[in-house]
């Protein structure tokens, strides 16, 4: 796919995202290195326009936390949260993927260790397992009939852990599970869909999948191939549909006789599932809710809808400066938070009345020290929760430390 414009750096980070999403298996928003020097620049705030509520970097409408060993700890600031050892985001812990769920809870995929669950308040409940989580990666957090899953994966340049499965037995490789289902009764992360399932030999790894509300669409490389290969016709891939033959709440690892439905398709059908699209052509209510920003500035934004399949990307080129950021939009409301903080909201919190008669107003998070950024966020009841990273500044795809924000935005609004 080749593109001309005489302003690169959005579809640059486009397919950049892209790139690297479909390695490790997460079509969410995610950063391959930090943008924020701490020397201001373009962002969306400054081009918006609409007026932009600047938050303090400590107030009682927000509280920080930060990922601490196998749990998540409050703290100061961003800057004074404990330090974790540099590892690269594929496999250290940090915000993975997130979403709001059709229960009106917020969810969050926290690498390496599980998932955070907030009921409609500003603490949440851990889910982990460390069996399965604590060597693979974890990503594409998706709903299904408002069930949350996600899958597991290991990435085939910083993974060390592939080694072990050179030597394992063909039923141990097999036996892995891919599709995991968050139970939030049993506060269980319960195993669905196996390699074997998808028949899936050894030596192979699943380095991308998309899901569409009914299939996912995967592509799987073997494990010796330079992970970095964009050559979709490369015999040392292949592209697989599939989808379970019962509700996805019925899958279960144990039973793998008849649950799947799985053929082989072309990189056409991959490819086409993370295609871009124009800003122009994006959901009307996304459109409104970001039409303060002008034509002149450039932007991508990862869009969900709330306990849907996989998000969609829309990108917009302009003259002017850029972003990166994502959007929800829920049953109520839409909501967009770029890696500068800057956050636009329209509609309703859940329960409450209209803000500003329903158009668009905007505030920006606390602003972050050099080499830390924003990442993926959640709605959940009156809360507001973003997830933050530092990037290591000289190996731009290690994180150093990471956390989340929650915004009590019912003292901010009403």
């Amino acid at each position: 796919m080749k593109v001309i414009s005489k302003n690169s750096s959005v579809l640059k980070s486009v397919f950049t995202t892209i790139s690297a999403i479909s390695i490790i298996s997460s079509f969410s928003f995610v950063s391959i290195g930090c943008k924020n020097d701490g020397k201001g620049g373009s962002s969306s705030d400054s081009a918006s326009s609409v007026s932009v509520r600047q938050l303090p970097d400590k107030s009682n409408d927000h509280y920080w936390y930060a990922f601490k060993n196998d749990s998540f700890v409050p703290v100061e600031l961003p800057q004074k949260a404990p330090y974790q050892s540099d590892s690269p985001w594929t496999e250290c812990m940090r915000i993975a993927d997130s979403d709001t769920g059709l229960d009106g809870n917020g969810y969050f995929l926290v690498n390496r260790l599980g998932a955070l669950v907030f009921e409609k308040k500003d603490t949440p409940t851990l889910i982990e397992d460390k069996m399965y989580l604590s060597k693979s990666t974890i990503s594409n957090l998706i709903f299904s009939e408002g069930v949350p899953y996600f899958t597991l994966s290991k990435n085939i340049r910083f993974n060390k852990s592939l080694d072990e499965f050179s030597e394992a037995q063909d039923s141990e490789f097999l036996a892995r599970p891919y599709l995991m289902r968050i139970d939030t009764k049993s506060r269980l992360l319960l195993p669905c869909v196996t390699y074997a399932d998808l028949m899936i030999e050894r030596g192979k790894e699943i380095s991308g999948s998309y899901f569409n509300g009914v299939d996912w669409i995967s592509l799987i490389r073997r494990i010796e191939t330079t992970p970095f290969d964009e050559d979709f016709g490369n015999s040392n891939v292949e592209y697989k549909k599939w989808r379970a033959n019962l509700s996805y709440s019925a899958l279960s690892a144990a039973a793998s006789e008849g649950k799947l439905s799985v053929e082989t398709v072309t990189s056409d059908s991959y490819s086409a599932s993370y295609r871009p699209y124009s800003f122009d052509t994006a959901p009307e209510g996304l459109r409104e809710l970001l039409s303060p920003l002008p034509d002149s500035f450039s932007f991508s934004v990862v869009h969900r809808n709330a306990g849907g399949g996989s998000p969609k990307f829309f990108f917009r080129l302009g003259d002017g400066g850029s972003s990166d950021g994502t959007a929800i939009t829920g049953e109520t409301w839409n909501c967009a938070v770029f890696e500068d903080g800057t956050t636009y909201f329209a509609g309703a919190i859940e329960g409450r009345g209209l803000v500003n008669e329903g158009k668009t107003v905007a505030f920006r998070l606390p602003k972050l020290p050099k080499n830390f950024l924003y990442t993926n966020f959640c709605v959940s009841g009156d809360y507001l929760v973003v997830g933050w990273e530092e990037c290591d500044d000289k190996e731009f795809f290690k994180i150093k430390r990471s956390g989340f924000l929650t915004v009590d935005m019912a003292k901010l609004f009403y």
